[in-house]
């Protein structure tokens, strides 16, 4: 197990796990998006999930991003199951976040980012019962930056 602090202000720790002895590495999370945007045009980045359905009451799914030389920062995290979310007070009004079932997929809008917000976007499972995250994946449409 890989400690990763989630940032200020967040209560656990997190354990980022290599889970192919849990029984659930057929579970994949591929993230997706631009590379490049402009200033202040919104952003989407979608999760595709595999292996499990995102209804699943055993698990949560959160969007997490690293901007460089700094910890990570957890954005959105996501019950599907419910229809609830939370999303950190920093980011209640820059960003928007939802979920298609029937796709098995997670969305997440960057609305109008600006150039601090070049970081890697992280999407990943979290097991509710042991509060690990279980899959992370950062795929290259992920690495948004401001351009021209």
């Amino acid at each position: 197990m890989l400690p990763v602090k989630m940032g200020k202000g967040w209560r656990e720790m997190w354990y980022l796990l290599l889970c192919e002895p849990c029984g659930l590495s057929q579970v994949k999370t591929v993230a997706s998006g631009p590379t490049v945007g402009k200033i202040s045009e919104s952003v989407w980045l979608t999760c595709h999930i595999s292996g499990v359905a995102i209804t699943d009451s055993n698990y949560a799914w959160d969007w997490i991003r690293q901007t460089p030389g700094k910890e990570l920062q957890h954005l959105v995290m996501q019950y599907p199951f419910t229809g609830l979310q939370h999303i950190a007070a920093s980011f209640q009004s820059r960003v928007n976040s939802s979920a298609d079932p029937s796709r098995n997929q997670l969305w997440l809008q960057l609305l109008s980012p600006a150039a601090a917000d070049t970081a890697t976007y992280f999407c990943s499972m979290r097991d509710l019962e042991k509060g690990t995250v279980l899959e992370t994946q950062a795929a290259p449409g992920q690495n948004w930056k401001e351009g021209l």
